[in-house]
């Protein structure tokens, strides 16, 4: 069976217009999602957001077979998408997928882009310390002391350059303790490997993302960004900064309310 697209996160009439939201989601992660901004919304109307293909298929998987994979699940369902919001990387691929459906729509969708940032090796590190928030019950301090120290010599041994390079060596670190920490939960072995590979997963759409350029999608965009922003000197149509953390901005109010605006805005 092929694996969904789509998840739906508000249910919305037939008739409603669709927001999409674009994101990479996993089991464990700490930063707030999508889940979180969702009710905190004002406006109504159905709501949908990404699915990341089946584990291993991102392992081929270019920039633009996620687009055109997220749109077929759309143009499939013959739904009007009134705009297209994008977390972090996801609004790398958010500018393509909004500029796809401007081309077959009336109306182009608003694109809205949140804490948008550019795959960096930077981050992949940032997100790789953060993972380890969500063991910290089940391994103990040594072990994700170990697991700090890890990311740090992969770090210190190649630096920022190569994501082939230091993307698999952090996907084995973190796998590895996925795997002492699921047998401790008494999960099976399909389980744990699941787990396992998310964060090789999430390394795979980061190299996709790096085969698109959304300069152009995003000087038109609205921008809503953190304390935290790293694209202080990028053009956006309009940029809302918020001072709130970028791990939490998903679920902060005031986000919550700058994005209600932005979709009812005429």
């Amino acid at each position: 069976m092929k694996r969904s697209s789509w998840q739906i996160l508000r249910k919305g009439g037939p008739d409603d217009r669709l927001t999409l939201a674009v994101d990479f989601t996993s089991t464990g992660r700490t930063q707030a999602c999508f889940r979180d901004l969702v009710p905190l919304l004002s406006t109504t109307g159905e709501i949908w957001e990404t699915v990341a293909p089946a584990r291993g298929a991102e392992d081929t998987m270019s920039g633009g077979d996620y687009v055109e994979r997220w749109l077929k699940g759309v143009r499939r369902r013959e739904r009007t998408v009134g705009a297209v919001l994008g977390y972090c990387v996801g609004a790398v691929f958010a500018a393509p997928l909004a500029e796809r459906l401007a081309a077959v729509q009336d109306t182009a969708p608003r694109l809205i882009l949140l804490d948008p940032e550019q795959p960096n090796i930077a981050g992949l590190y940032r997100d790789f310390h953060a993972a380890a928030g969500a063991l910290t019950t089940i391994l103990s301090p040594a072990e994700i002391a170990a697991f700090h120290a890890g990311g740090q010599a992969v770090q210190e041994r190649h630096g920022f350059e190569d994501l082939a390079v230091i993307g698999p060596a952090l996907t084995g670190i973190f796998r590895d303790a996925i795997d002492v920490a699921g047998r401790r939960l008494g999960l099976d072995d399909d389980v744990r490997a699941d787990l396992g590979g998310s964060f090789g997963a999430f390394v795979g759409y980061l190299r996709a993302a790096t085969e698109i350029d959304p300069g152009p999608q995003w000087k038109t965009a609205t921008a809503i960004t953190s304390a935290h922003s790293t694209q202080r000197d990028q053009v956006f149509g309009r940029n809302i900064a918020l001072d709130v953390d970028h791990e939490q901005m998903l679920r902060h109010p005031s986000v919550a309310a700058a994005v209600s605006e932005v979709q009812g805005a005429e």
